[in-house]
């Protein structure tokens, strides 16, 4: 039985599935009965930040005893002064910082960007020189898993292009004309294109093109995973399911800030992207399930030879397990962010950020913890997302087992 994970993310919530992944591997297996190697995650599906997951997953294939703990303290190590580098800036050095960038981009005689000044510098670092990029092919040819693919959005034709690295041939893939699936070596530009938050990160050259983050365009986050024989899949999503929140009327007549809208047009691009894509595996497991129980045993076979020419791949029953966060991490983040500005050098353009990106005042729910969350690649904010993911993960333990064993 061949299992997959999927993982998505955004920003720095993707410390999140880093967490649910230590439980997976550390706990889970003695529960089973079984060594960390015995249970098998054969095919990786990372988009957004989570192909960054998926790919160090895929390079520490070989030795899944410690490959959770160490994708952990990856994310233990960021810190915010690193990753980006207008974070040690003076407000008063702004303005000639922001002018040196603007006669850079004028000689070059190109246009100015808002990736220009906030490119996340450490986490591309982390990206090239922390995940062991030759360990993926020897992996998936030593049989350590089956495929790996990452997601990313080619912005010249608005195409999701799904990446593929796998030990067999490329199957036939969706007749969705914006989405191309290629076959080939995946490398950090790959990982670093699916992780290009719009707007905010520098999109990356591969080929001919520029890619940014995977999930602008990717409406079926599981479909990878299907079309690649998966009979199982894990997801791992980053958005609360919980009930929505009923927030308090505005203090004011004044429109929704800057840091507010880029907050909500960013889970609006990014989240929510898997219970669309669920529901239609669901269906398609009801359709078999009552067809087999209406017309025998042979319904699957005999449904599948008439239909799968029209659908362009055959029905199959696909069991799943999705976990999401029991908390809002916006709100996490919201805490995070006021108290970190707290400690941050005083005067610098971090320390006005922060205090933006948490809401600077305003009401928790408008948007702006929730900018906050993808932009808080700092170790305390890791630490606690990856500490509520053991724990998420651990409570469904009964679920997780029945998955494993059935």
């Amino acid at each position: 039985m061949r299992t997959a994970l999927v993982l998505s993310g955004g920003g720095a919530r993707g410390a999140y599935e880093a967490g649910v992944l230590c439980y997976l591997r550390e706990a889970l297996p003695p529960a089973l009965g079984l060594r960390p190697e015995g249970l098998r995650l054969d095919v990786l599906c990372g988009t957004s930040i989570g192909a960054v997951n998926a790919c160090f997953l895929a390079a520490t294939a070989h030795d899944p005893a410690s490959q959770a703990a160490r994708l952990a303290d990856l994310w233990r190590s960021l810190s915010l002064e690193e990753v980006f580098r207008w974070s040690t800036l003076s407000l008063s050095s702004i303005p000639g910082y922001v002018y040196g960038q603007l006669r850079s981009l004028q000689r070059r005689r190109v246009s100015w960007r808002l990736s220009d000044f906030l490119y996340p510098e450490a986490l591309a670092r982390v990206v090239e020189d922390r995940i062991d990029w030759g360990r993926v092919p020897s992996n998936i040819e030593a049989g350590h898993l089956d495929s790996l693919t990452v997601t990313a959005t080619d912005l010249g034709t608005g195409r999701s292009v799904v990446f593929v690295q796998s030990a067999r041939p490329l199957p036939p893939w969706s007749r969705d004309p914006l989405v191309e699936a290629r076959a080939g070596p995946i490398g950090p530009e790959h990982a670093l294109a699916s992780g290009a938050l719009p707007l905010l990160f520098r999109p990356v050259r591969i080929g001919d093109s520029w890619f940014s983050d995977g999930s602008i365009r990717q409406t079926t986050p599981v479909g990878p995973a299907v079309r690649l024989g998966a009979d199982r899949v894990i997801v791992i999503g980053t958005r609360y399911q919980g009930p929505a929140e009923t927030l308090p009327p505005p203090a004011s007549d004044d429109a929704p800030s800057t840091a507010a809208q880029l907050g909500r047009i960013l889970n609006a691009l990014l989240l929510d992207r898997t219970g669309y894509d669920l529901e239609r595996l669901r269906r398609s497991n009801d359709l078999l399930d009552r067809g087999t129980q209406a017309f025998g045993p042979d319904f699957e076979e005999r449904f599948n030879a008439a239909a799968t020419p029209a659908l362009g791949a055959p029905l199959r029953r696909i069991r799943e397990f999705v976990i999401y966060p029991s908390r809002d991490i916006g709100q996490i983040a919201r805490f995070h962010a006021e108290a970190r500005a707290t400690r941050i050098r005083p005067g610098t353009l971090a320390s006005r950020l922060l205090r933006w990106a948490a809401g600077g005042g305003n009401a928790a729910g408008d948007g702006s913890s929730d900018l906050a969350s993808y932009l808080l690649f700092d170790r305390g904010f890791a630490e606690e997302l990856i500490a509520l993911g053991y724990a998420d993960a651990e409570a469904r333990r009964a679920d997780l087992e029945a998955f494993f064993r059935g």
